[in-house]
């Protein structure tokens, strides 16, 4: 399995740029992502991301909320990344292959661990039985939903729930004939629903992708999205009404952000990118609702790329990169402020 973003290079399973490009600070024509003023910390915690280090593997990083201090928590010669912060706790869950015997050949082993905030506390909660990954808590911390294929792709390939130390796992999604991998599950605020992307062949030899909604218990499986819009990585506002999420509307966009409600109206294009001079993926909704984080990349006219983490409020206006030095930072998560 693999999945592309358009504003990136390819890389196995997930999201990546393929390399580290040499960045510039310039504001793309017609991107409109300038630079924001540090004005979240109060109001928000900390961040976490994932970076590729010099060795082209992906690590899991956590910072403050206009991305100073930032501290990386892993350091294998593996893949670990996708984190997401528990509720009111000081632990992320993120996937990873360290656990892969054999990273160069064709058997895929890929887990859920939990960690401290620190790093330290790492501890594996799924058992390394084929691909397992793109975790979520839900709103207690008391579970975890991934997405997994139990090494028997794709016959038991879906989302499952599980108890947060890995125990009790169940499936919840199955794949209609047609479809190919469940992904990125979320929690919605009351814990009952979880939303999550699938991907199915669009019979041109490529992938196309949709939202679905779905009950903990498997039941009350609603489409939210057309497969067209190619949506994915959707999650919830924190009032649990609006989803925000990653599209790629037409045949050339590098992606943008969206937003829909949960029944599938009011569907809005935030970012209306120029695929020729950026792109955007990843968005999460800030702790108090008020702004969406997400991956920004924009092009000069002389071909250099900067991307990085960027705010926008719910509407769509003050697009700016948090940082004056942003670095390709991807899949962010946004800690509540403890209380």
């Amino acid at each position: 399995m693999s999945r592309i973003h358009r504003l990136n290079q390819p890389m196995v399973r997930r999201v990546a740029l393929g390399g580290v490009l040499t960045l510039v600070l310039s504001v793309a024509l017609g991107s409109g992502v300038g630079v924001a003023a540090a004005e979240t910390r109060d109001r928000n915690g900390d961040l976490t991301f994932m970076r590729q280090d010099q060795a082209g593997f992906w690590q899991t990083w956590v910072a403050d909320a206009d991305l100073l201090h930032q501290r990386q928590l892993t350091h294998e010669a593996a893949n670990s990344g996708w984190p997401v912060w528990q509720p009111n706790r000081d632990r992320l869950a993120f996937d990873s292959d360290r656990a892969d015997p054999d990273l160069s050949d064709d058997v895929a082993i890929n887990d859920v661990f939990v960690m401290n905030a620190d790093g330290s506390g790492l501890r594996k909660v799924t058992d390394s039985v084929g691909v397992s990954g793109d975790p979520a808590w839900s709103p207690d911390g008391s579970l975890l939903a991934y997405q997994a294929d139990r090494g028997n792709y794709p016959a038991q390939q879906g989302i499952y729930v599980s108890r947060s130390d890995g125990t009790s796992p169940r499936r919840v999604t199955v794949l209609p004939a047609d479809a190919g991998f469940d992904t990125t599950p979320r929690f919605s605020p009351d814990g009952r629903t979880l939303v999550f992307t699938r991907y199915r062949d669009d019979g041109q030899g490529g992938e196309e992708s949709a939202l679905f909604t779905i009950g903990l218990d498997g039941r009350h499986e609603r489409q939210v999205t057309s497969f067209a819009l190619h949506a994915g990585d959707a999650t919830w506002s924190p009032d649990g009404r609006t989803l925000t999420l990653e599209a790629y509307p037409t045949p050339e966009s590098r992606g943008d952000i969206y937003t829909v409600r949960a029944d599938g109206s009011h569907l809005r294009n935030l970012t209306r990118n120029d695929p020729q001079v950026a792109g955007s993926a990843d968005p999460v909704w800030s702790p108090d609702g008020k702004l969406i984080l997400f991956l920004s990349v924009t092009r000069t006219l002389d071909g250099q790329e900067t991307g990085g983490l960027t705010t926008m409020m719910p509407n769509g206006k003050k697009r700016a990169f948090i940082s004056a030095t942003p670095m390709f930072e991807h899949q962010p998560d946004w800690q509540p402020t403890q209380k």
